[in-house]
């Protein structure tokens, strides 16, 4: 078996961890918090906006170290702070150090295991299948967004959030950091293999593209349309993942039937990612691209219209299975454009290129409910983010030949 799908495994697991545990978790949270601090679900929300901003600051940064070799460190050293935030969530007294601690040391420890590394860590070891190998290791969102919703709320019932905090402390420093510090290869080149696609020619040297620079890349059309075709799918994603279960409960369901509507959204995006990542690789990525997002914007409108618990689980069903081809296509779409040698660095400046318009998505629905008792006029508002990413998306331009793929003409020997 090829040695890359063992980052693979461990990339499922980091984005597990680091998504599945901050993001998919928050919803369960979102009213406990909102009770214990009397604060609105807009100022709840902020907590959340607060920490992706620090990982869309850090990013760059973090990107420069990833393509330098770092990975397994930059790994590591994001489970111990994740770990170390769970820690101090706990004993908070006030919603301002709930915004500080998932500002800046969750911001920091989510931006240092997410999906910049693991995504980056997958690149390095595949240029054919890349697409189906971040696919599987992105249903490691999904599937933590499936279990952690309703094993969140049943923890919080049991022991209260913030020992649900320090458990989930526990399983960071435990099981994540141990795993990281065994397995992570940063690059099959450093174990003396080669990246799963590329050929061994003697004689020969590869035709490896100069790393862009930050100028170069803010020049550069290819890579505003990504951020900005990502960052719009982002925004309503973020809003409607964040609001589904206190949407669901205000129709009345009970807190463990709305968690099973976010759980719904995170098994279709389990089945959406390796599907999406397999099309990815044999089609355009454009059209694939298109398809998923035509796909969250049907689940949008289904989801407006749901009043029912059957029609409100299809609704689910419908954006989850969109949902799940996005991160995929993210990287599978800066691989193709820019290559492998600056994949870390390419994602890491489209974090906070792509900070102002995702960040929007979650206060901006909490605002409007606050203002109106309705997500209705923000969902049906945040729609129109996909209509224009579809739009972007006739204007991206991939080349035919992935740069750094090209070899001098010889004696071509397979990889393994």
């Amino acid at each position: 078996m090829f040695f890359g799908w063992r980052m693979v495994a461990l990339a499922f697991l980091t984005n597990f961890i680091s998504v599945g545990f901050v993001f998919y978790s928050y919803g369960v949270f979102f009213k406990a918090l909102a009770d214990d601090f009397g604060g609105s679900r807009f100022g709840v929300a902020l907590g959340l906006t607060c920490t992706n901003l620090m990982t869309a600051l850090l990013s760059p940064v973090v990107g420069v170290w990833l393509d330098r070799g770092a990975i397994k460190k930059v790994m590591a050293l994001g489970a111990t702070m994740m770990g170390l935030a769970f820690v101090v969530a706990s004993s908070i007294t006030a919603l301002w150090q709930f915004y500080l601690v998932f500002g800046l040391m969750m911001g920091v420890g989510v931006c240092l295991l997410g999906g910049l590394p693991s995504s980056t860590l997958i690149a390095n070891w595949f240029v054919e299948r890349r697409g189906a190998a971040l696919g599987i290791a992105t249903i490691g969102v999904s599937l933590s967004g499936a279990f952690m919703p309703p094993i969140g709320t049943a923890l919080i019932a049991e022991f209260g959030w913030r020992t649900t905090f320090l458990i989930y402390a526990a399983v960071a420093w435990l099981v994540v950091v141990p795993a990281i510090l065994r397995w992570v290869v940063t690059r099959p080149e450093d174990v003396g293999r080669t990246p799963y696609g590329v050929v061994l020619v003697d004689n020969a040297t590869s035709r490896e593209p100069p790393t862009p620079t930050a100028r170069e890349l803010l020049g550069n059309r290819n890579f505003w349309i990504i951020a900005m075709v990502v960052a719009l799918n982002f925004c309503t994603m973020g809003a409607v993942l964040t609001h589904s279960v206190p949407h669901a409960t205000d129709l009345g369901f009970s807190p463990a039937d709305a968690a099973w509507v976010l759980s719904t959204m995170a098994i279709c995006g389990a089945v959406g990612k390796p599907v999406f990542g397999m099309i990815t690789d044999r089609v355009d990525k454009r059209f694939a691209c298109l398809i998923a997002t035509m796909l969250q914007l049907g689940g949008v409108a289904l989801l407006l219209d749901a009043y029912t618990y059957s029609a409100l689980l299809t609704a689910s069903g419908v954006f989850g299975l969109g949902m799940g081809g996005v991160v995929p296509l993210h990287g599978a779409l800066i691989g193709s454009v820019f290559g492998r040698q600056a994949f870390g660095r390419v994602m890491g400046m489209m974090s906070p290129v792509m900070m102002p318009v995702t960040m929007i998505g979650v206060p901006f629905a909490g605002y409007v409910y606050d203002t109106t008792g309705s997500y209705e006029p923000a969902f049906t508002l945040l729609m129109g983010a996909y209509v224009l990413a579809m739009a972007l998306l006739t204007q991206l331009r991939i080349p035919e030949v992935e740069p750094g793929t090209e070899l001098d003409l010889g004696d071509a020997l397979p990889a393994e």
